[in-house]
């Protein structure tokens, strides 16, 4: 392997702009090309769509995955990075071929696994799907965990989880912004008065349901319109008398542009899964104070209401002055893991994968001399 590395990247579907995991997958390839020169391969095991790329792509069922991993590595020792969501691998949420597909590729020796575990197993009430599901969802990634040299996650309640399964150590990274970062933050007083809603259609229709019920929260942060950014979903002409701009569907930079000068956003996440939420991260990433409808107390994942994120309850209390110093710690709690240190995470492992896959060539070429 030297003198080119490589890391296969194993994705349910390849969908640019149009799945979070794919747009994921996609701009962490193009950061490990430029920074570390490290080139991807993508195996997509859930989807017979195509999509024009610069990169490698076979499509596979997940029985095929030891071949189709071999194929693009010369069948020589390599790295396999999987992009864990387990309803793009199963309707049920329970990726019981995947974790057999990876039990095969582990067993063959020849790869290194890592896996980033975008989210693990739903719950619910009983009436739910959810909640028949769990137990068939937990062991398929319990199974899935233990195959990894190198486990990653977004959130501090999934690597607790995740911890309890394996020995392997857990690094827990929550998402980078897939449409920019800002080098640093625009000051508050000069941001637009308007709050972002940006995403999936169904991410946004979920945001208008919440919108209508936060009482006088937008008159409070002085907002004066929405702009709503994505692709063509049922938005309202207004909300609370607040006109909503339809922006549509925009390239990465362009919402790089408009983030960098807006004052809010909003999502409709509940605080646990804020690390998650490549909604968020984007808002974190370009100083945009994050607008929330749950009030909570304490912290998950180093974010605090009222510090990093404001909801009704602690909007209804913030001073103007405190509105700059939110937007600064948002910001500055994205910066603790920027695309790049996601990258420097898979260069370091990927550089230790090569040397073990080295030193595995040359005992095997020993062997037949």
């Amino acid at each position: 392997m030297a003198g080119h590395r490589q890391l296969i990247q194993v994705v349910p579907r390849l969908l640019p702009a149009r799945c979070g995991v794919s747009d994921h997958a996609i701009a962490l390839a193009a950061e490990l090309r430029t920074s570390c020169g490290i080139d991807s391969a993508f195996v997509v095991l859930n989807s017979d769509e195509r999509c024009d790329l610069p990169y490698s792509i076979t499509h596979c069922a997940p029985h095929r995955l030891l071949e189709a991993c071999q194929a693009l590595s010369g069948n020589r020792p390599a790295a396999i990075l999987v992009h864990l969501s387990g309803y793009g691998y199963s309707a049920d949420g329970a990726p019981s071929l995947l974790a057999e597909a990876l039990e095969r590729v582990k067993a063959g020796g020849r790869f290194h696994l890592a896996v980033y575990f975008h989210e693990l197993f739903a719950g619910g009430m009983p009436w739910t799907s959810a909640f028949w599901f769990a137990e068939r969802q937990k062991r398929a990634y319990r199974r899935i965990a233990r195959t990894c040299d190198l486990a990653v996650t977004n959130a501090r309640v999934f690597a607790s989880w995740l911890e309890r399964q394996i020995v392997t150590p857990i690094q827990c990274m929550p998402v980078f912004s897939q449409v920019g970062e800002a080098d640093e933050s625009l000051p508050f007083a000069g941001r637009d008065p308007a709050m972002a809603v940006f995403g999936l259609a169904g991410t946004r229709q979920r945001v208008y349901g919440e919108l209508d019920k936060l009482g006088d929260t937008l008159e409070r942060l002085g907002v004066r319109e929405i702009a709503d950014i994505g692709p063509p979903c049922e938005t309202p002409r207004e909300v609370k008398r607040i006109p909503v701009e339809r922006a549509g569907v925009l390239a990465a930079a362009e919402i790089d542009r408009q983030l960098s000068r807006t004052a809010f956003g909003y999502l409709a996440y509940p605080p646990n899964c804020l690390a998650k939420s490549g909604v968020f991260a984007a808002y974190a990433a370009h100083g945009v104070i994050p607008v929330i409808a749950q009030h909570f107390r304490g912290e998950f994942d180093g974010l605090r209401d009222g510090v990093h994120v404001l909801s009704p309850q602690t909007a209804r209390a913030i001073a103007p002055a405190g509105l700059e110093e939110c937007s600064r710690a948002a910001w500055r709690w994205y910066s603790g893991h920027r695309l790049r240190d996601h990258a420097a995470i898979y260069d370091r492992w990927l550089a230790r994968a090569d040397g073990a896959g080295q030193i595995a060539e040359s005992g095997a070429e020993r062997e037949h001399e």
